[in-house]
């Protein structure tokens, strides 16, 4: 039994090979690195030469065979139906062989997560008001569209010069639109990716479903500057409303958005509440720090 798991566990891999750098793609995409992945997706770095402008190239993971390939179809499909500078652009869809890409723009930035984690930036109250006021103008936008994304997480987002872009829409769909069915995941003692990925695949196409997922976002950056108080008894008990101890207005913006107070009827609702917290400073730019510039303070 271990012989063939780990047989299978080495064929996903053989198959999931990665593409070389300077591998050209259709006679035209030039592949420099590898950028990301995820469970059904692989995505490169390259070179149109055409024009010499860089672009995003997805490839459906062969290992995940008919279901990869159908979520990047559906991934062009949404973008061709979408027209916004701080969103990936749709390009063009490519077969090579048995091999599906999706060619798409590329947007300037580093993900939160990235500044949060690697290079210890750190965000006040009103600059993580401010960014989640960002995000959801983007948010309400693609609702607009009928579009939601089930997966704003920070390493989806991605910050250049204090401006918001919102990429990965591998598991986008229409509003209310079905999943497509998908093979068990084998459960673990611990969440892993794929699980993760998994759940956000079979969750409802609900416009609610992003606006929760902007108030996890806004906690992540709330989160930035919070120090444990080692100290205190049973801190590891404390919900987040008593270790952060921000303003009533605030903490009442993020229990709506994750549903813990009444919801807010759309993005346009959550973007007002955000706009009434931070009058009369909603346009001051983003003046986020770095750790050792905090530390200083």
């Amino acid at each position: 039994m271990r012989f063939f798991k780990f047989f299978g566990t080495f064929r996903a891999a053989w198959r999931d090979y990665r593409a070389e750098p300077n591998t050209l793609l259709g006679q035209r995409y030039l592949i420099k690195s590898l950028m990301g992945e995820g469970s059904y997706g692989l995505t490169y770095l390259g070179i149109d030469q055409t024009d010499g402008r860089l672009v995003a190239v997805k490839q459906a993971r062969p290992s995940k065979g008919s279901l990869a390939r159908q979520l990047l179809e559906r991934e062009a499909r949404i973008l061709k139906s979408l027209d916004h500078p701080r969103i990936p652009a749709y390009k063009e869809m490519m077969t090579i062989g048995r091999q599906a890409y999706l060619v798409m723009s590329v947007l300037e930035g580093e993900t939160l997560e990235d500044l949060i984690f690697e290079q210890g930036w750190r965000f006040s109250e009103a600059d993580c008001a401010r960014i989640t006021l960002q995000l959801l103008e983007l948010v309400r936008y693609i609702h607009q569209q009928r579009i939601v994304h089930l997966d704003l997480r920070i390493p989806n987002i991605l910050m250049y010069e204090g401006e918001l872009s919102m990429i990965d829409f591998g598991l986008a769909r229409a509003v209310g639109e079905p999943p497509f069915p998908i093979p068990p995941v084998r459960a673990y003692p611990r969440k892993t990716a794929a699980s993760l990925e998994a759940s956000r695949l079979s969750s409802p196409a609900e416009p609610q479903s992003d606006l929760m997922d902007v108030g996890h976002f806004m906690l992540f950056l709330l989160y930035s500057t919070f120090e444990s108080p080692l100290s205190t008894m049973n801190a590891e008990n404390q919900c987040w409303q008593e270790e952060l101890a921000l303003p009533p207005c605030l903490t009442e913006i993020i229990e709506r958005l994750l549903q813990v107070r009444e919801p807010y009827a759309d993005a346009s609702d959550a973007i007002a509440a955000l706009r009434a917290f931070l009058s009369p400073s909603v346009d001051r730019p983003v003046s986020f720090v770095s750790h050792n510039e905090y530390n200083r303070r």
